[in-house]
């Protein structure tokens, strides 16, 4: 058993030491191919608005009509939650608010990677890379952009809710980056288990995000809002990334594959290493 386990350790560092050289997968985080998929991600970002279709304009104006509409609401609900509050609803705060940054994210995502590298997994492998670019797209460049552009200040700076400095650092309400975190990692969680789990999981994952969300209110960190504009971004960038990246299907054939470059596999008691070119 105890060799069982080494192995499987020296494989996975095989994996994880190879990888950036080693290996031709765009959905195999750290690898040539997914960085060239990541620029590729990026130069169509910006032009992507322009190829919505109609479904996806109506969707974007139900996030656009749900945050204004939730501008008129926003100081009613941040007093309902300082009125209604509960060690329950505390804990369950505490319990999934790091859903949306490192600290929860960071292990999910590196245990995905270590595992879909250490047992061949394509779907963990997926959820690593989907993951990880999601959230550095949604959270960490289209949330932050908008987040300096609006200048709204915390809820717990005591300003009153619709006071906006554009372009005025230390003003980080609007919109949420947990909320988008949560959302986009949902998002890529939903779409590369459907396959393997149906729908069973996505009120799961949802549940969660939306726990995030709630989090964010409770605590005093944001708005209504702001929530509703974070959840909106995360889930489509989410969405985008890994239903694009599934999208293995041209014309009712598969999309051949990259088999080229080197791979490791276990073999008795050793590995076995095979070149395709």
């Amino acid at each position: 058993m105890k060799n069982v386990f080494l192995l499987l350790f020296l494989y996975t560092i095989c994996h994880a030491t190879c990888a950036p050289v080693c290996f031709a997968d765009e959905n195999k985080f750290l690898t040539p191919d997914y960085f060239k998929r990541f620029v590729g991600d990026l130069k169509e970002l910006p032009s992507k608005p322009f190829r919505w279709t109609k479904g996806q304009y109506l969707i974007a104006g139900g996030i656009a009509a749900g945050t204004i509409g939730a501008f008129a609401v926003d100081p009613g609900i941040r007093r309902h939650f300082q009125k209604h509050r509960s060690n329950f609803l505390g804990g369950l705060s505490d319990a999934v608010t790091h859903f949306g940054d490192y600290k929860y994210q960071l292990p999910l995502l590196s245990a995905a990677w270590l595992g879909g590298m250490a047992f061949e997994n394509e779907t963990l492998s997926k959820i690593a890379s989907d993951g990880a670019e999601a959230s550095i797209i949604a959270a960490g460049m289209i949330t932050p952009l908008i987040v300096y552009v609006s200048g709204r200040a915390l809820p717990n700076a005591g300003e009153h809710a619709m006071k906006f400095k554009p372009f005025t650092p230390g003003r980080y309400s609007f919109p949420s980056g947990h909320t988008t975190a949560a959302f986009a990692l949902a998002a890529t969680l939903d779409v590369n288990l459907r396959e393997t789990f149906g729908y069973w999981h996505t009120p799961v994952v949802y549940g969660i995000a939306l726990g995030v969300a709630e989090s964010r209110i409770y605590d005093h960190k944001h708005y209504l809002s702001d929530v509703i504009l974070g959840a909106g971004i995360g889930w489509s960038v989410g969405y985008w990334i890994a239903a694009k990246q599934s999208r293995m299907q041209l014309g009712g054939a598969k999309k051949p594959r990259n088999e080229k470059g080197v791979s490791l596999n276990p073999a008795g008691s050793g590995l076995q290493m095979t070149w395709r070119f």
